[in-house]
């Protein structure tokens, strides 16, 4: 399935941005939704003068920043007349509104319905620990989202996501976890003709997804560090759509040849279950890694290597491609964000057809804060897929390829500190080697959020 599961980060040193872009803008209404966890520099004690008055948010639901969510806890409505937060534990809640106009709701190259629709997204943050430094602490973000369209309620839509973060610094050894669930009811795939002719007029299924990680990071001397993770992700879709699996361990040695400089190798080995009919996979990979990180305005992280994937019961010779996954920020002031993902990773497709995927995306952020009450935000994104058939047949399946992009301009106004309103635009398009996969789509919205 072309649309899901293109956009991952995957950094080993130094701070972190993720972009959640509405957990893959394609298959469902945007969610216009931004997860942060950047913690300061440890040369840095204040978090506010590191990240020019960011560093310290852990979660915003919202692409400009509440000044609220300087602190996990507190100032917003109900809370900033409470005094400091006394509780053993940190704590927020927002709610976000948003009414828009999609005249595509479907994303069909044909027949296209348009329509309005309100999204109702409550949200509740709670951690233990110190989640500004982000040291050792835990944390869980649970985001329901529900969908409700004027003239076709057959696109009602209930979803729930919960992001569960949590780590231990001791002295030679940092330990992270983080736990993704998402749980989203009768969504509209964009994807190629396969996964859409399986679910016949309806073009609409139910997805959930469950992606762990567990890390280590060990230093073994000043200069040189072991990182090692697990990851576990889940794919299941309603039937009769293909569901997957994939257990993965990876182990690098990293130098740093200066603080700001490190270079790396490392080997991944993954175990890739697959619904039938697609056989079950076995994946190996080689990368380099190389991070540079000069100082708090510009960082790059990137893993790069080659992919060698195997087939059980030698359904087809082995296939191997680069990969690679990439990340840069660039903040010149306190008021200019910019965060770059670039990836090329395999996927199996969710079609009942034997394939897998290559998906090459490039996802990006530009955030200025222009005044003190307005924000300008762009998101956009371009994704190419190529299918292969994971099964060598006589007469082999016509393997398709996929374009994509995105555009998102946006504009918020920070009414109070814990108060903003806004508006954006969203352009939709695919293009693929059948015509029949080809939709566009345009979106305008207003959206409010507050926390309490």
């Amino acid at each position: 399935m072309g649309r899901f599961g293109s956009y991952e980060s995957k950094s080993i040193f130094g701070p972190a941005l993720f972009i959640l872009l509405a957990t893959g803008v394609a298959i469902w209404p945007l969610q216009a939704q931004v997860v942060e966890t950047t913690p300061p520099p440890k040369s840095q004690t204040s978090a506010v003068e590191a990240y020019g008055g960011e560093g310290a948010l852990i979660f915003s639901p919202a692409a400009a920043p509440l000044p609220a969510d300087l602190t996990p806890s507190g100032n917003g409505l109900i809370t900033g007349q409470l005094g400091p937060n006394q509780a053993p534990f940190e704590w927020a809640v927002h709610l976000t509104m948003r009414v828009a106009y999609d005249d595509n709701i479907g994303l069909t190259h044909m027949n296209e319905l348009d329509d309005v629709f309100v999204e109702i997204q409550p949200s509740v943050l709670l951690g233990i620990g110190d989640l500004v430094k982000q040291d050792t602490f835990l944390a869980a973000i649970y985001i329901p989202s529900f969908y409700r369209y004027e003239d076709h309620s057959v696109f009602d839509s209930d979803q729930h996501i919960v992001h569960v973060l949590g780590g231990i610094t001791a002295d030679k050894l940092i330990l992270r976890m983080s736990e993704d669930i998402a749980i989203r009811e009768n969504i509209v795939l964009a994807a190629t003709t396969g996964e859409r002719s399986a679910l016949g007029t309806n073009g609409r299924t139910d997805l959930n997804t469950y992606n762990t990680r567990l890390s280590a990071n060990y230093n073994m001397t000043p200069n040189d560090f072991l990182f090692s993770e697990l990851k576990m992700n889940m794919t299941e879709y309603a039937a009769p759509l293909i569901s997957s699996e994939l257990y993965a361990i990876d182990l690098y040695l990293n130098h740093g040849f200066t603080s700001q400089f490190v270079l790396g190798a490392g080997v991944e080995l993954g175990d890739n279950p697959v619904d039938f009919p697609t056989p079950d996979q076995r994946m190996v990979q080689a990368n380099a890694h190389l991070n540079y990180t000069p100082n708090n305005i510009f960082s790059l992280d990137i893993i790069a290597g080659e992919e060698f994937r195997t087939f059980d019961n030698l359904a087809r010779g082995s296939y191997d491609t680069p990969v690679f996954v990439a990340s840069t920020t660039f903040t010149p002031d306190k008021e200019i964000k910019i965060g770059l993902t670039a990836s090329r990773q395999i996927f199996n497709s969710a079609a009942a057809t034997a394939q897998d995927y290559v998906d090459t995306s490039l996802n990006g952020i530009f955030r200025e804060h222009i005044c003190a009450p307005l924000y300008f935000t762009l998101l956009g994104g371009y994704e190419h897929v190529e299918y292969f058939n994971a099964i060598d047949l006589p007469m082999p399946l016509t393997t398709l390829t996929d374009d994509y992009f995105y555009i998102q301009p946006a504009v918020d106004v920070v009414l109070t500190r814990w108060w903003i309103l806004g508006g954006y635009y969203l352009r939709r398009q695919n293009t693929g080697s059948v015509s029949t996969v080809d939709f566009q789509s345009n979106e305008f919205g207003l959206r409010t959020t507050i926390k309490f």
